[in-house]
């Protein structure tokens, strides 16, 4: 014990500055746990990663990025290309899994500066560094399965935190990078449009979202794989799997699949529709949209989205398992949303079908909850009162 003691603070002594104790033994703890997981071969490690590092070692490397061997954007394949050369030196699993583990810290920190918006002198937000680092489902995700969800949620935290401070440009190329490598990154388009309607971004600067996908794809096209391909990745991926959800808790787990190709295109209209909706009601409003606000409309759209939209999968609530985070920290008295996020995410994780259907009635509970309770929303609905004089107040 007085061993380990010295060696931590030794590890103190390295900073300039005081830094908790609690900080760094949470970092710590975080690597620790993370490195006992990585051994852990999963299944899309063993019929996509796996294979798909194999390929471009014995395609030559920047050759193979000629082929349409994965079914992933080129900007996930670029880190496996760096794993295989680069990094070849250390074990294949570490090598395809460090990217996303390294992003947790990132991700993590992002939401440190974002509650820190809110609490500035407080350790509050390095409580919300370690809730988002060791939170099981952000373990499970990178360490476990080796999956790049964080990677592409940390670009809509990016997005996020820059439009918390007014910064139209990169917030909108953070989101482009999270488009970049996954289409649930689209997730957040409820906000994004009632940011343009409300005139916080500048349609002008729409373009600059497909610009940065444009840009990821270049080297591959340079390597020659057709440019109608890349541009196709996402619409491929979305014919490949023919289920209305597959192991996550949304409405689409009371439907039968059978029913698939009738419900699946009302199920877009209806999201489609449901989504406009939402940002015309907001629109209207004529509440400003404050730091608060903000993160509760961040918070909406990443639990609305996935839990409306028919063929999700079971890691695609991930947005808003780290956004519910933030929200427990900017509204504590709703904590418990945050709870019942993270519990309905990792049950799924589980695979234990009933356990997911069954999560999937508290999970609508709660988005009609903080739905209902956004008084942007709520405000739209009340009935105005008049003084004696009969004018509005």
């Amino acid at each position: 014990m007085k061993v380990f003691q010295y060696q931590l603070n030794q590890i103190f002594k390295l900073f300039p500055y005081p830094v908790p104790k609690y900080l760094v033994i949470g970092i710590i703890f975080a690597i620790f746990v993370r490195l006992i997981c990585v051994p852990n071969k999963s299944v899309d490690y063993k019929f996509f990663l796996s294979p798909w590092y194999d390929f471009i070692v014995s395609h030559g490397g920047f050759s193979a990025l000629k082929y349409s061997f994965a079914d992933y954007t080129p900007a996930y394949i670029y880190w496996i290309l760096i794993a295989t050369t680069l990094l070849s030196g250390i074990p294949k699993i570490l090598a395809i899994k460090l990217f996303a583990m390294s992003t947790d810290f990132l991700c993590a920190f992002l939401v440190y500066k974002i509650v820190k918006l809110k609490y500035l002198d407080s350790r509050i937000p390095i409580f919300a560094f370690l809730a988002v680092l060791l939170s099981p489902n952000c373990i499970y995700n990178s360490s476990l399965w080796g999956q790049c969800d964080v990677i592409y949620t940390t670009g809509l935290v990016s997005c996020v935190y820059f439009l918390s401070v007014r910064k139209q440009i990169p917030a909108l190329i953070s989101f482009g990078v999270a488009i970049s490598f996954k289409l649930q990154a689209m997730f957040l388009a409820p906000l994004l449009l009632v940011m343009f309607s409300k005139k916080r971004v500048n349609w002008y600067f729409l373009p600059l979202i497909p610009l940065v996908y444009l840009i990821a794809i270049l080297p591959t096209w340079v390597a020659g794989r057709p440019i109608l391909d890349l541009l196709l990745v996402y619409f491929n991926q979305a014919n490949k799997y023919k289920e209305l959800a597959k192991g996550v808790p949304n409405l689409y787990q009371w439907i039968p699949n059978s029913y698939y190709h009738i419900v699946v295109p009302i199920g877009l209209i209806i999201t489609v529709l449901a989504m406009f909706l939402l940002v015309y009601i907001i629109h209207k409003s004529k509440l400003e949209i404050t730091q608060d606000r903000l993160i509760y409309l961040a918070t909406i759209s990443v639990l609305f989205m996935p839990y409306i939209l028919p063929k999700m999968h079971d890691r695609y609530f991930y947005p808003a398992d780290i956004f519910t985070i933030i929200f427990a920290f900017y509204f504590p008295e709703y904590r418990w949303v945050a709870i019942v996020m993270q519990m309905a995410s990792f049950f799924s994780y589980l695979g234990t079908h009933i356990y997911i259907k069954l999560f999937s009635i508290p999970l609508a509970f709660t988005l009609w909850f903080v739905v209902r309770n956004f008084d942007m929303v709520s405000l739209s609905f009340a009935k105005p009162k008049y003084n004696s004089l009969g004018n509005e107040d």
